[in-house]
This record gives C-alpha cells, sequence and structure tokens, in this order.
C-alpha cells in the first residue's frame, strides 16, 4: 500500500499551490501551530549571523586583529558623547574604539550587511506574494484578541496587514464589512492635560481602548 506524501503548507510555494486550487481559504490555516511561523516568514530565507563567542576561554583566531571600533556593541556614552562604551558592560567602564576585540565580538560590518539582506529577502517575498493576492477577489477580516487587545490578522499570509481595506504584506483585499467599518472609525473624546489645564480631544486606541493625549499648549503626551 503506498503511503501519501505529507504536504507542509509551510514550504515555499507549497501554500500558494495550495490557495490557488481552492475557491476559500477557510481550510488552510496561515501559522504554523508548532512554531508560530506565518506563511510570510515561511518564504523568508534565513539568516543567521554569530554574536557570542563568550562560550570559549580561547581567544578565537577569527577575530585576532580587531577592535572594539569594529563591533556592534560599541557605542558612544549617553552620558558623555566623547567617551565610549560596550553594551555588555557597566556603563561605568570606558573603552575607546582602539581596543582590542574581547571573546563577545559582534562584528557590525557582517551585521549591517544581513540586516541590509533581511530587508531585501522581505520586500522580495512581499513582491512575490502581492502579485498574486492583489488580484484576488476581497475576503473578509478577521480582528482577533490577542491577549492584550484587539487586532486584524491576514488570514492569507498571517501578519497584521496594517490596514484593513488591503494588506501591507501579500496585498490581499479585504471585504468592508460592519466589523471592519467599525474598528477602523476613528473615536476621540473631550480631554483635560493634567499638566497645564488646556482643554484638547484625546484619541481612543481600537487595540485596547487607552486614550492617547498630547497638548497643543505644553507639549505633554499622556496615555490613560
Amino acid at each position: 500500500m503506498e503511503m501519501s506524501k505529507i504536504v507542509n503548507p509551510f514550504e515555499k510555494n507549497t501554500f500558494l499551490e495550495m490557495w490557488n486550487n481552492q475557491d476559500l481559504s477557510d481550510n488552510l490555516e496561515s501559522i504554523d501551530p508548532f512554531t508560530g511561523t506565518t506563511m510570510f516568514e515561511a518564504g523568508i530565507p534565513k539568516r543567521e549571523e554569530r554574536r557570542n563567542r563568550d562560550d570559549t576561554f580561547i581567544y578565537p583566531e577569527e577575530i585576532i586583529g580587531k577592535t572594539c571600533g569594529e563591533c556592534v556593541r560599541c557605542e558612544p556614552n549617553r552620558r558623555d558623547p566623547e567617551k565610549w562604551r560596550c553594551t555588555m558592560r557597566s556603563s561605568k567602564v570606558e573603552i575607546t574604539p582602539e581596543h582590542k576585540a574581547c571573546v563577545s565580538f559582534w562584528d557590525l560590518e557582517e551585521h549591517q550587511r544581513i540586516e541590509f539582506l533581511k530587508i531585501k529577502d522581505t520586500e522580495e517575498r512581499r513582491e512575490e506574494l502581492r502579485t498574486i493576492y492583489s488580484q484576488k477577489e476581497p475576503i473578509k477580516l478577521p480582528i482577533l484578541f490577542d491577549g492584550y487587545g484587539r487586532i486584524p490578522k491576514c488570514p492569507v499570509c498571517g501578519e497584521m496587514p496594517y490596514s484593513t481595506e488591503q494588506c501591507h504584506w501579500c496585498g490581499q483585499r479585504f471585504i468592508q464589512d460592519e466589523a471592519v467599518q467599525k474598528y477602523s472609525e476613528s473615536k476621540t473624546v473631550p480631554f483635560t492635560c493634567p499638566s497645564c489645564g488646556k482643554e484638547g480631544i484625546a484619541n481612543i486606541s481600537a487595540y485596547n481602548g487607552h486614550k492617547h493625549f498630547k497638548c497643543k499648549e505644553c507639549g505633554c503626551s499622556f496615555m490613560q
């Protein structure tokens, strides 16, 4: 008896093939229940960099000749910008960019290269999905409780869509039903500045109902 092949919808392009064979996405899960990885994230290559070498007592050969100034953790001291500090040490410990790198060396140049590639990978994945889903019919946008507040989640890519009209990440459009319109409504209330007593308007967050206020008179910011 031939065993059926196990299909992992989180492998690159497999989810797209499954979606294209369906009229609705109700039977497809956009988040891996075991890892929490969204369908959007699953199509992005993993890029890792080594941050610590303090698991060894032997000074690594690959960082011989490196200096603190070439490390991500070397930064200007906030209290005195003319001095330098290491984020792995107490702020009272002074260093200079010319100091010899320690075993916790984290290559700044490599880090910047990896970060650039991550941004590039994300944009390529976004364009890949938008070319497909931006052309599809609008679908219902679920607004879920995430433990802290109510937040929309794109049922296609599993990400927070940043818009109730069209997902920023995959381009899927959403039906503008009553629930979505109510969530999108701008809510405000009159508010008195606790600092200067000036009257103003506070915005109410659709996420958790918190009131956000910034006084035009004294510049005081307040959240309730």
